[in-house]
């Protein structure tokens, strides 16, 4: 039978004395009360740190609205105070747990346990349409559900459950578990220009071209765009500097992410939307990957 933790342990914030001490032991058979106990703070310990998470967004989202970043001269930018207080995360990477902990927090709340982070980010877009307590609520249906079942509730579960909150449907918890079904790539028929569809032939690659862009001053709140005062000599384009990707690039890409939607279940779009969400979560993670196999 589970057993909650003593009101003792509820009513104090969790601290690390809690979490028993890790030494091997030769125990067999059902847990025992204290074991019991333990095993329940170690769980704390976990959703102790999802909840952390939630809190560093809400942190993020005071010292921007409140400009606290500027520091003592008032002259400091945010992505200055990112790297001076925040271990360099980008700006992107802030705003992203900006606008995931309202929702990380409202399911803390109604579930009485933190959700994983690629629930929480799944379920982003549903949130803003339709708040977020009506989908904390689904979710935990959902969790719910899946616990009475035997169902593991996975990321594509909850992406599921997402679609059908934006659609504004009643969600039909049952068939949230059956991966949907997309139509075959084969059969779709894109409409090319006929100008374009010469060149394919005569095996010509036409550029997708750019411009990178600095970013319009410290005042906007939200900025996803690349800071200008980057540098060349890093390998790293200044803002005005043109960037060229080929066709063939931008036509392998597509054809990997359509194949990998298809394998999980999911729209390409949707597939296009998390993967740039996970390659901007962490404030290193594509540049530093990409310098250490450049390396190679």
């Amino acid at each position: 039978m589970r057993r909650d933790l003593s009101k003792q342990d509820r009513a104090r914030a969790f601290v690390p004395e809690l979490i028993p001490d890790p030494q091997d032991l030769d125990r067999t058979g059902p847990l025992d009360a204290r074991e019991q106990r333990d095993l329940e703070r170690i769980h704390a310990a976990r959703d102790h740190h999802q909840a952390a998470k939630w809190m560093r967004g809400k942190a993020l989202e005071a010292a921007f609205r409140r400009r606290l970043y500027r520091g003592e001269d008032g002259q400091r930018t945010r992505q200055e105070y990112l790297n001076d207080e925040w271990d360099g995360i980008s700006e992107s990477a802030a705003y992203l747990e900006i606008k995931e902990w309202r929702l990380a927090a409202q399911i803390s709340a109604t579930c009485e346990r933190p959700a994983p982070d690629s629930h929480v980010r799944a379920l982003i877009d549903a949130a803003e349409a339709q708040g977020c307590e009506a989908v904390a609520h689904w979710y935990a249906e959902l969790r719910r559900h899946g616990m009475e079942t035997g169902r593991r509730v996975t990321a594509q579960v909850v992406a599921n459950l997402a679609d059908y909150l934006l659609k504004g449907s009643t969600p039909e918890l049952d068939g949230l578990f059956a991966p949907q079904q997309l139509p075959s790539v084969k059969r779709r028929k894109l409409s090319v220009p006929a100008e374009r569809t010469e060149h394919a032939e005569k095996g010509s690659v036409e550029p997708v071209s750019g411009r990178v862009v600095a970013h319009g001053g410290d005042d906007s709140f939200q900025n996803f765009g690349m800071s200008g005062t980057e540098h060349s000599d890093e390998g790293r384009p200044l803002a005005g500097d043109q960037w060229v990707l080929g066709a063939e690039h931008v036509k392998r890409l597509s054809a990997w992410l359509v194949a990998e939607a298809q394998h999980a279940g999911i729209s390409p779009e949707r597939a296009a939307d998390l993967l740039i969400q996970a390659l901007s979560d962490e404030a290193q993670s594509l540049h530093h990957w990409i310098r250490v196999r450049a390396a190679l």
